[in-house]
């Protein structure tokens, strides 16, 4: 791991460049982390007070959000820090994330060019102005691109326990890190098929037992307070059944799905009983069970499930129509509604809009490059970056949700824009010791 000053000092550099973005904007948009549209703070107001996690208009357990962002801000309360501490707390987890990045791209043989990638985290239109909200997406940020550093690092058993608590942090602040996980385990099965274990498996099985026991120490309370609370095992959320809902149903393929592209489903432009509150008000006609406690919340959880699926199969054109969108929604380089940056003005669009464009092209070049063929530890950002984005090709997809990728696709752009990645010097390929 260098560490040496002509590493440090580009990385020092880049931090005082993110400090001198994000604190302005945070300045800025000060009162934006009163949109609490998540009720993340109404959740840590409740754990501040010592009633638990619990939902904020009837006030029984829930396990509708993940605990981990809540206890975060239940933290900042407790010590009494308030609104400067959120925006501290924000800060620091940008920065990290600008630290990580630039840790992983030294990982993956970038050498001199590190501070590429980093630099552009630290500036990103969506990671700096999302960090203004109280939402997940900057804490989930930080620790996964920390934990795609230890995974593309030399094995061994310290590296699988740290990389296994990130991965289970990262999970019980975003589920969709266990897409991820799926999609890591599936190619790994594959490749044991197709050639012999190679002979320093062995050596890798006290790494893996790490990584076990790194996700079960930070999943495990969480499972078991939802089945103390409730008798009811889950190990995510109960908001699953509502975010593809949300995105598979019948208005919605009405709405949005069969009209021009860059329509919206909202409650002012959408037609007159067709809107999304008229939406959630039929849908809680057909669900019976009110919301109040995990086990009902459960219950909710499964009948959405089933209605999206019954609604898939029921219109296969408008579900890949509707997949199509998501796709476009979450690569978009336009800020478009429901994303940071949609109420600005026309020009600040327009140049963010470039940004992107040239970041996604040079994306799109450095995925041609095939920087994996010469370095294996490319797999386990690649895996990351395509597990999130089929996630969002299902479920509910905006472009505010691509902010968790952008590290790898800027690790990416910057192959697209320079030489290839190094040759490794040592390590391995991540995916057979992990």
């Amino acid at each position: 791991m260098p560490t040496h000053r002509s590493h440090l000092t580009p990385l020092l550099w880049v931090v005082l460049l993110a400090l001198a973005i994000r604190l302005p904007v945070a300045a800025w948009r000060w009162d934006s982390l009163a949109d609490d549209r998540d009720h993340y703070r109404l959740l840590a107001d409740g754990l501040a007070d010592g009633r638990g996690l619990v939902h904020p208009d009837h006030g029984t357990p829930t396990a509708y959000r993940p605990p981990l962002y809540p206890l975060l801000l239940a933290s900042v309360s407790w010590i009494g820090a308030g609104q400067i501490g959120i925006v501290a707390l924000h800060l620091l987890l940008g920065l990290v994330t600008v630290a990580g990045t630039w840790q992983t791209a030294v990982h993956l043989g970038l050498g001199h060019r590190a501070w590429w990638p980093a630099a552009a985290v630290g500036v990103d239109p969506l990671l700096v102005v999302g960090a203004t909200l109280p939402m997940t997406e900057t804490l989930f940020t930080a620790l996964a691109v920390w934990m795609l550093a230890v995974a593309t690092s030399t094995p061994s058993t310290r590296r699988g326990l740290a990389l296994g608590l990130l991965f289970g942090m990262a999970a019980v602040c975003r589920p969709s890190v266990w897409a991820f996980a799926a999609v890591t385990v599936l190619v790994t099965l594959l490749d044991l098929c197709r050639k012999p274990k190679p002979q320093h498996w062995s050596r890798h099985r006290m790494v893996q037992a790490a990584l076990v026991v790194g996700v079960a120490a930070t999943t495990g309370p969480w499972l078991a307070r939802n089945l103390s609370v409730s008798g009811t095992p889950v190990l995510t959320t109960t908001h699953g059944g509502f975010t593809l809902l949300l995105g598979n149903n019948p208005v919605f393929y009405e709405q949005v799905v069969r009209r021009p592209l860059g329509t919206t489903w909202n409650d002012t432009t959408s037609d007159p009983g067709r809107t999304p509150a008229d939406w959630r008000d039929n849908l809680e006609r057909q669900l019976l069970v009110p919301p109040q406690g995990v086990a009902a919340e459960r219950k909710r959880d499964i009948r959405m499930y089933g209605l999206a699926m019954s609604h898939i199969t029921e219109d296969p054109p408008g579900f890949l129509r509707a997949c199509l969108l998501r796709v476009l929604r979450f690569w978009t380089p336009w800020p478009s509604e429901s994303a940071p940056g949609s109420a600005w003005p026309v020009a600040l669009k327009w140049a963010v809009a470039a940004w992107y464009a040239v970041t996604l092209l040079a994306m799109l070049r450095g995925l041609w490059r095939g920087p994996w063929r010469t370095r294996s530890q490319w797999r386990v950002p690649l895996l990351y970056l395509l597990a999130l984005s089929l996630v969002h090709v299902v479920f509910w997809s905006t472009m505010r949700m691509r902010a968790p990728v952008m590290p790898v696709v800027f690790l990416l752009s910057c192959v697209g824009l320079g030489r290839q990645p190094v040759e490794p010097t040592s390590g391995g390929d991540a995916l057979e010791a992990y």
